[in-house]
């Protein structure tokens, strides 16, 4: 046995005979500071898209459960900022604000949006939700704006979400 792994091994080094395989130099890509706006690949330029610029994918999960991760950590400011400017000016920052820390209930599970609607600049997420052990279907409007995904709540406060 001994012998066996001697030969084995005997004869997987002297088949490695130092020969390099490595690939040789490719061609050198040049890149000026006019290229810090796109990323460079492949001598291609990618379009980069920003992380919060798609409703369906934010850094692997989706802007429903963002949402309701900033609620559930009580990240009330940020639940601000990520709310439409429309809403802002329809019900003012306090009462969005008092809403938010006071009257809404969204502490509950929500899957991963099973369908999206787009109507002109309004997104619709579909989700499954829990609620109390009562499986319902949780609808959250939101547009697109400053490169960023933004809550547009409804007339009623209180119908978020619905």
């Amino acid at each position: 046995m001994k012998n066996l792994i001697f030969v084995l091994l005997t004869v997987l080094f002297v088949s490695c005979n130092g020969v390099d395989v490595s690939p040789g130099p490719g061609p050198l890509l040049t890149i000026d500071e006019s290229d810090s706006v796109s990323t460079v690949k492949d001598n291609v330029y990618l379009e980069e898209n920003k992380p919060f610029s798609n409703a369906a994918i934010i850094y692997g999960t989706d802007f429903g459960n963002f949402f309701r991760t900033l609620y559930k950590q009580g990240k009330y400011d940020d639940m601000i900022k990520f709310t439409s400017k429309e809403s802002l000016e329809l019900h003012s920052e306090d009462v969005v604000r008092d809403f938010y820390e006071n009257k809404m209930k969204f502490g509950y599970e929500l899957g991963k949006p099973h369908s999206q609607n787009v109507e002109g600049d309004f997104t619709t997420l579909n989700y499954n939700g829990n609620i109390i052990a009562t499986k319902t279907v949780v609808r959250i409007d939101v547009k697109l704006e400053n490169d960023s995904c933004k809550i547009v709540l409804p007339k009623k406060l209180k119908r978020f979400p619905s």
